[in-house]
């Protein structure tokens, strides 16, 4: 997939970006019976459930673990050994070597991009969805069906972006509510009408759907298509191609998606 992207966090994602406690290592993958392998140490958060989070034990599970943790059985020449920390701090900590690897769903952006190495296989669907509460009308389809209507919208992300370049165009023909609102806040206000529709990723409204009862309905097409990425420090050329060509093999075998399906829900891996 190419990397024309932007960084982008949806409403749902946004709230759980919530900085806790100091990092902490978490037990090291397997490294089989390689004694030469090389530790790659891997930062990732730790309150970003179901992808990277603590468990009642303090033990760091999650999505992006249990991927790493698939690649690095593919990879005897590496031994992975994760610290979990702030979110703020996982690319700060790779900028400054004190990890490898960063691992907690990044999308890529240009700028972002100019400064680390991003990977070229995603590992997760980060795509964007019109959602509106069925209790209100058919969903919405595209912008253009939602002239006249209230939108949420996360300031600074690039769902912001694209409304805002799209009224500029249109008249600000879309009234766009600005909000770090997310889970019940925000299926609350799209139910009395707050605002009539937002923007989700599509595990975002199934996620809503299931643990508020409620019937969210997200529109067919996207209007973002992004995936997620592992991000790398810059030159490091030979862990990111050996990282991605685990990821390709665990996708062709099906057992990425099995993954998905395990902890997300569904296949969120096409």
């Amino acid at each position: 997939m190419g990397k024309h992207k932007k960084w982008l966090v949806s409403l749902g994602i946004l709230s759980t970006l919530v900085f806790s406690g100091c990092g902490r290592e978490a037990e090291s993958a397997t490294a089989g019976n390689n004694e030469d392998a090389e530790t790659v140490i891997v930062g990732t958060g730790n309150v970003y459930q179901p992808f990277v989070y603590l468990d009642e034990n303090n033990e760091l599970q999650g999505y992006d673990v249990e991927v790493l943790k698939a690649v690095d059985e593919k990879l005897p020449q590496y031994h992975f050994q994760f610290e979990s920390m702030e979110f703020k701090n996982i690319l700060t900590s790779l900028s400054a070597g004190k990890v490898r690897l960063a691992a907690h769903q990044y999308a890529y952006n240009e700028e972002c991009g100019a400064k680390y190495l991003f990977g070229e296989v995603g590992y997760n669907n980060y795509s964007h969805h019109i959602v509106n509460d069925a209790s209100q009308g058919e969903a919405y389809q595209t912008l253009d069906e939602l002239a006249g209507k209230k939108v949420f919208v996360v300031p600074g992300t690039e769902v912001a972006a694209i409304l805002e370049a799209y009224n500029q165009e249109n008249e600000d023909q879309i009234e766009l509510v600005y909000t770090d609102a997310a889970g019940e806040i925000l299926v609350k206000g799209l139910q009395n009408g707050t605002a009539d529709a937002a923007v989700l990723t599509q595990y975002d409204t199934n996620k809503y759907n299931e643990q508020f009862n409620v019937t969210l309905q997200a529109s067919d097409e996207t209007i973002t298509n992004d995936k997620t990425f592992f991000v790398y420090e810059k030159g490091d050329e030979e862990l990111q191609k050996a990282v991605d060509g685990a990821l390709q093999e665990l996708i062709d075998e099906g057992k990425l998606a099995k993954l998905s399906e395990e902890i997300l829900g569904a296949d969120y891996t096409k």
